[in-house]
């Protein structure tokens, strides 16, 4: 049984059960067999797309609830079990808390710079914002409209498609968590 037929497997049996309804119950909504329905639950068939139209049709739910894995109500990081990127010269290190995902529209991230050092933004033109906070030092935030400073327990939101860069001008460490949104299509 490959990943998708898992994925459908758990979906289904989970939504099928949460609106309290038997196999019988389901059958009839979604005009499929309820041997069939078992045999999906069980991981036993491969549904065609024709089959999972007529089970998202039936029960009233997105394609990509039956489809993708069940995402975690709770979810604990342990950053220091997170992987790390560092710059080759050793300048800077970031960490991604919540890398991008499909379900949320934003991005976590924590990143340390060395006393005297720099970057560039690591984020492209995607239409959306940082909002930086600055954990530790004083951040140097050099954008197109200008040089802001920065200081330990503020922090400051921009348009993450303009160019800008992150500076440690101070002399401890620099730490920021800093938040990528991005925009919603409609």
């Amino acid at each position: 049984m490959n990943q998708l037929d898992k994925n459908i497997a758990a979906n289904l049996k989970r939504i099928r059960k949460s609106k309290n309804m038997s196999l019988d119950m389901l059958a009839e909504k979604t005009g499929v067999s309820k041997s069939m329905l078992g045999q999906i639950e069980r991981g036993e068939s491969n549904p065609t797309v024709a089959t999972i139209a007529k089970i998202v049709d039936g029960i009233r739910v997105p394609f990509e609830e039956l489809i993708y894995p069940k995402t975690e109500s709770v979810l604990v990081i342990d950053n220091d079990k997170l992987p790390i990127y560092k710059s080759e010269e050793g300048a800077y290190q970031v960490r991604s808390i919540f890398p991008y995902d499909r379900h949320r529209n934003f991005e976590v991230y924590e990143t340390k710079i060395e006393p005297g050092e720099g970057c560039e933004s690591f984020f492209g033109d995607d239409g959306g914002c940082e909002y930086i906070m600055v954990v530790q030092g004083v951040l140097t935030l050099e954008t197109e409209e200008g040089t802001y400073e920065v200081a330990a327990n503020h922090a400051i939101k921009l348009d993450a498609s303009n160019r800008h860069s992150y500076h440690n001008r101070a002399t401890q460490k620099l730490v920021l968590n800093i938040f990528v949104t991005y925009d919603v299509p409609v």
